[in-house]
């Protein structure tokens, strides 16, 4: 397997095909996993959000209690399984609720970043 393979862009945003999800979407789509609560990596619109606690709630403020289909909350360090692609959401340190996503299938693992704190 190539990184290319478990991560790609696509017009919508960064796309995983084995887990069928995007993160940080630009455009809504069907399954969001959202990095932290700004505007420029969580949107509205999507028919379902994963994200941790506090940035669910910052988007629940920022855009209306209705700001997507669904939303399941991560809890940080807890590997979730999603169409057989382990995904597991560590704190950034860069606002309340970042996450990092670290992404696992087949041997592979990238971690998408999104902000994060050096220090």
């Amino acid at each position: 397997m190539r990184a290319s393979d478990l991560l790609k862009p696509r017009p919508e945003g960064l796309y995983c095909p084995p887990g069928d999800f995007f993160i940080d979407p630009v455009r809504p789509v069907e399954r969001a996993l959202i990095t932290h609560g700004h505007s420029d990596h969580a949107r509205s619109g999507h028919s379902s959000v994963l994200a941790t606690q506090e940035t669910l709630d910052i988007m629940g403020l920022r855009y209306g209690e209705d700001f997507a289909g669904t939303t399941q909350a991560a809890v940080p360090c807890e590997t979730l399984d999603i169409n057989g692609v382990a995904v597991t959401f560590h704190p950034a340190g860069h606002v309340l609720g970042s996450a990092q996503i670290c992404v696992e299938h087949r041997g592979m693992r990238i971690v998408a970043s999104g902000d994060y704190k050096r220090q």
